[in-house]
């Protein structure tokens, strides 16, 4: 399996919290990006990245970044979560493009399994186009962010989940 990207966009990093150590076996290359440009820039080059875009605070500006990314990039998978379930927003981001949309409350395993999923289905689909900017290694979290996290100042990381668990755990 080649190194798959897996774009988090969003305001924070909670989801790269909450999906690293869910998914730490898998082959990914994580990239974070906070605006278009970025998000632009992450994706040059892959065939069949992957994404998450959380529409937390500024549901507008999300998916615009939805609509622009799926007209420039159309092999993307993306995964819209809209926490505050506005209505309306889910089904006109499955219109801009969006493979799957979360609305109101999801537990981050759910997530991550899907994520999972999708990493494995996007390898496949890089390999049958013959074609992607190859992925370099993460760099591990340094010491500082590893403090801040055992401090409690990122959102909390639950256990790692072992593969082929999904949709066998308890959201407590």
């Amino acid at each position: 399996m080649t190194r798959m990207a897996v774009i988090l966009h969003e305001r924070l990093g909670t989801w790269s919290a909450q999906l690293r150590p869910r998914l730490q076996g898998q082959p990914v290359h994580w990239i974070e990006t906070r605006s278009a440009t970025d998000l632009d820039k992450a994706l040059l080059g892959l065939a069949c990245p992957v994404v998450l875009i959380d529409l937390k605070r500024n549901v507008v500006k999300g998916l615009s970044d939805l609509d622009r990314l799926m007209r420039l990039f159309p092999g993307t998978r993306v995964l819209v979560l809209d926490p505050e379930a506005h209505d309306g927003v889910a089904e006109l981001a499955r219109e801009l493009g969006a493979t799957h949309v979360i609305s109101g409350f999801v537990p981050p395993p759910e997530v991550a399994c899907l994520i999972d999923r999708w990493i494995t289905l996007a390898d496949l689909q890089t390999d049958r186009a013959g074609w992607s900017r190859p992925m370099t290694t993460d760099t591990l979290l340094d010491p500082e962010e590893w403090l801040q996290i055992a401090a409690g100042d990122h959102a909390p990381i639950g256990p790692p989940q072992p593969r082929g668990s999904c949709g066998n755990e308890s959201y407590d």
